[in-house]
């Protein structure tokens, strides 16, 4: 039974130190070559954890294992580069100065019920209103947000745009992916997309299709004067996965992770089918950071993780990821699902220095936040 359980033992272990080195190479495979290393990417902080286990039980079980196991250890050293941070003081300090420039990004997901509320007889429950807190809290110099959503001249809303107005946020960019009346009323105008709200003049700006269909997924920029130096902003958010839009009812009261279970053969191929599809938005996207005449800071829900093709591409050299200088562990910033999806980036030029970064854990969204500061480079 012993030989058994030992000879058993070996066997599991020869498909995960296969799967461990699929994801370890997943930074650097497209998925248009091969689109299952998308899945295997997701799952390298879980391979990661379950084969450093693997080795301490073969110090006991089998030392072969062992050293070959601590032989492919190092081959994912990139994709742990890019999904822990490691710096000892992460402490945010609110106060700043002049010579400091605030980045916040955030997918406010519509402001959480701003457009899909839920009326009493005193007022309309939203998050909307904590949200704005959050942001007027911070004080970021650029508010970069995605699945924005804006209702003017509505008798029972007040538009984002006004309450951003009032927090100092005069010069705003939106991509405009939606517009139209809502609910057909005459006069109520919706907006939706990407947004760069900002508290210095706005310069420049564009707006960059991504994708070549009518979604909340492109791209905007605009250039703005900090220090007496051009740098331009930009966001976008990158396509959905979309795996529980068809969802609705058909599980009854099942849990997200119930559902993923049940779905996973269809959940793996929108996963496969919608990293491709990243590589061709990342690659537009890569094009236009690389003609901008200015340093550039992009921000934005990627969609993907930091052990992926994708998020090298975007990264490439001359972005930093601000996370990665100056937070601490993996920094989730979608937190529905699992515990390792950092989805939500603030990548920053190189020439200039990242000083502090912080993901707030406010659940007034499903995401995150992510706030940055920065200066250039002496």
């Amino acid at each position: 039974m012993k030989k058994f359980l030992r000879n058993l033992w070996i066997i599991l272990c020869i498909p995960l130190i296969s799967f461990y080195l699929l994801a370890s190479f997943s930074t650097f495979i497209a998925p248009a070559d091969f689109s299952y290393i998308s899945i295997f990417g997701l799952g390298y902080p879980y391979l990661l954890v379950t084969l450093l286990v693997a080795i301490i039980i073969n110090l006991f079980v089998e030392r072969k294992l062992m050293y070959i196991m601590l032989a492919v250890l190092p081959c994912g050293y990139i994709n742990m580069r890019n999904t822990f941070a490691f710096n000892a003081d992460t402490s945010w300090q609110p106060q700043k100065d002049s010579s400091v420039l605030r980045v916040m990004t955030w997918n406010v997901q519509a402001f959480a019920n701003y457009l899909h509320f839920k009326h009493s007889k005193k007022n309309y429950d939203t998050n909307k209103a904590a949200m704005l807190q959050t942001i007027h809290d911070y004080n970021p110099d650029i508010l970069c947000m995605q699945e924005y959503l804006n209702i003017e001249n509505s008798p029972k809303r007040i538009a984002v745009r006004k309450e951003l107005d009032s927090l100092g946020y005069i010069y705003r960019l939106c991509s405009n992916d939606r517009i139209g009346n809502f609910n057909r009323k005459p006069g109520v105008r919706l907006e939706e997309g990407v947004a760069i709200y900002s508290k210095l003049p706005l310069l420049d700006s564009a707006r960059v299709n991504i994708n070549h269909e009518d979604k909340n997924e492109n791209l905007i920029y605009a250039d703005v004067l900090f220090n007496n130096k051009p740098i331009r902003i930009f966001t976008a958010h990158l396509q959905s996965f979309t795996i529980y839009e068809d969802t609705a009812g058909k599980y009854g009261d099942d849990n997200i992770y119930e559902i993923t279970y049940k779905r996973k053969r269809a959940a793996s191929y929108k996963i496969r089918d919608t990293e491709i599809k990243h590589q061709e938005e990342v690659a537009i996207i890569r094009k236009a950071i690389d003609k901008s005449p200015n340093p550039v800071i992009y921000c934005g829900d990627i969609n993907i993780t930091p052990t992926s093709y994708n998020y090298r591409m975007l990264k490439n050299n001359n972005l930093q990821d601000a996370f990665l200088a100056k937070g601490s562990g993996i920094g989730n910033t979608f937190y529905k699902i699992g515990p390792t999806l950092r989805i939500d980036v603030c990548l920053a030029d190189t020439s200039m220095q990242v000083l502090q970064c912080k993901r707030e854990k406010k659940k007034l969204s499903d995401h995150y936040p992510v706030i940055a500061d920065m200066e250039w480079k002496r």
